[in-house]
Formats: structure tokens, C-alpha cells, sequence
């Protein structure tokens, strides 16, 4: 089961019983006055026993800092976007 967690120091605490973290771009629809409008977001997926956990970053740049910082506590990190791999 996926669950959506908002805090950064939650999803770090989650680390501890992750088996494998990912990493990977996407996107996400906003309304906006002229229509929907697709905006690009940064996902990090923790995967634990029980539930895969996702932070999403709206801020792509604050996403790979934070994923430089989580890089040693996770145990397998998995970047999942060729775009990603110089950056992290």
C-alpha cells in the first residue's frame, strides 16, 4: 500500500526500516487561471516491508539536496531517471 508522507524528518525516520530507497522525476497537474498545466516534482520512494512510502518535492533542486543528504542511510538507493544520474 502507498502512503504520501509531508514531513522531511518522518520519512528519514522511516529510513531505518527501509530495504530500498528510489529516486526518479515526474509530474503533477495544477489548475492555473489559463488550465491545467503539468509542473515537473521529484520523487523518493522508501520502500519497508509493509507500505512504500513517497515524498515529493515540488522543487526539483531541494529534492536532490535532500536525496544527498538521506544517501548513507539509506541502504540501496536506486535512481530511476537518466537525468538524475550526474546530479546525485
Amino acid at each position: 500500500m502507498p502512503v504520501e508522507v509531508a514531513s522531511r524528518d518522518k520519512f528519514v525516520k522511516i529510513l531505518d526500516r527501509a530495504i530500498e530507497c528510489r529516486v526518479k522525476m515526474g509530474y503533477r497537474r495544477i489548475e492555473t487561471e489559463e488550465g491545467r498545466k503539468r509542473v515537473k516534482v521529484l520523487k523518493v520512494k522508501a520502500r519497508t516491508p509493509r507500505y512504500l512510502y513517497t515524498i515529493v518535492f515540488n522543487d526539483v533542486n531541494e529534492g536532490i539536496e535532500f536525496v544527498k543528504s538521506i544517501k548513507e542511510k539509506c541502504k540501496n538507493t536506486v535512481i530511476l531517471d537518466a537525468e538524475l544520474q550526474g546530479k546525485i
